[in-house]
């Protein structure tokens, strides 16, 4: 079966496909503004900790000279995007 989709249709298709996705997962991450989650730490990057929510969730936290990895952190959400979420530490433990 022969392609007969232009290139220029197809990389229209993906940029809409992508932009509806962002919009979904900024959608999906609004309602964390604020509230309080579970994070297991994972690394620390650019001096900022990061690590998953129970729902894989990646979230980018600050924290004094603490070594937090492997451990469960209470993070307050403090920004949100697409696809991480920002905020400061509350607990460890």
């Amino acid at each position: 079966m022969a392609d007969d989709v232009p290139l220029e249709e197809k990389k229209d298709r993906l940029r809409r496909v992508e932009a509806l996705q962002e919009n979904i997962a900024r959608e999906l991450n609004a309602p964390l503004l604020g509230r309080e989650v579970e994070v297991l730490v994972e690394s620390q990057n650019d001096g900022r900790w990061e690590g998953r929510t129970r729902t894989n969730k990646l979230v980018h936290f600050s924290s004094g000279p603490l070594d937090l990895r492997g451990e469960l952190a209470t993070v307050k959400v403090t920004g949100t995007s697409p696809w991480s979420l920002q905020g400061d530490l509350v607990a460890v433990g």
